[in-house]
């Protein structure tokens, strides 16, 4: 076949290639959005939106032959909808941990009397307290160290698969799989920030017993550092355990999503 005819082909299947391909895209984009790392600012827009185009051609070829070929506007739109609520919904299960991860690094922070000193977070462009910051990072490192974007991107890859291009409705299973996540998240921070509080309200008892004992010492003076230094040498000496529970988290993460979307166990 000559290019020219070539070209002529392709032109007669473009209405059938492009609303299969509009669907695959916005699956891939929903995930690209609301992923950590993937979604993150540090990543520039054409990277990203590069990245969801090149996955996308990659995937028209498999998932053309099982795909609706002719959908009604109500269904496309019903259709782009639902493509684009999987990614959001996978990217978010595991961003809610970043978010467990800074309300733990926050409370602390705050305990500590270091909620005015903030520091940047080129991960989220915002800034946020010294504890929040350093946690995300340990996060962001244990993410990457771990393959949690491999198993997350593998686990999106898997979704067309088992959930048709245009068919997915969300139901009870995505309402439970993120209380599960708010919840998960919730505990991640607590157990994130326990340490330091525990040493805290140590501290503070301590401070409190010295001032009944010692009338003529300034306790408001004196405290401040000392919860200071309490905090960061609590945090310093439990940060590099963190992994652990960040490990834990993450796989239960993983585990509660595909589990929701019907993928099966995974290697992760």
């Amino acid at each position: 076949m000559t290019p020219d005819g070539e070209i002529v082909r392709l032109l007669t299947q473009l209405p059938v290639l492009l609303p299969v391909y509009a669907l695959v895209l916005f699956r891939v984009a929903g995930l690209m959005v609301a992923a950590p790392l993937l979604g993150s600012s540090v990543v520039p827009v054409r990277i990203r939106v590069a990245l969801v185009a090149v996955i996308s051609v990659a995937l028209l070829p498999v998932m053309l032959p099982k795909a609706p070929l002719h959908l009604s506007l109500v269904d496309a739109l019903l259709g782009v909808a639902g493509e684009a609520m999987i990614g959001l919904v996978m990217g978010l299960a595991l961003s809610l941990l970043l978010v467990g991860t800074g309300l733990g690094g926050m409370v602390s922070g705050q305990q500590a009397g270091l909620a005015m000193g903030r520091v940047f977070n080129p991960m989220t462009n915002t800034s946020s307290t010294v504890f929040a910051t350093a946690y995300a990072l340990v996060f962001q490192t244990v993410f990457i160290i771990a393959g949690g974007h491999r198993a997350l991107i593998s686990a999106l890859l898997d979704t067309f698969e088992v959930i048709p291009l245009a068919s997915f409705r969300a139901g009870p299973p995505i309402v439970d799989l993120l209380e599960a996540l708010l919840t998960g998240a919730f505990v991640l921070g607590l157990k994130l920030a326990a340490p330091v509080l525990i040493a805290l309200f140590l501290a503070t008892v301590t401070l409190g017993f010295l001032s009944k004992t010692m009338p003529q010492l300034n306790i408001l003076s004196v405290g401040f550092g000392i919860r200071v230094m309490v905090a960061l040498g609590v945090a310093s000496l439990t940060l590099p355990a963190a992994h652990e529970v960040f490990m834990e988290a993450l796989t239960d993460s993983i585990v509660s999503l595909r589990d929701a979307f019907g993928l099966g166990p995974s290697a992760f």
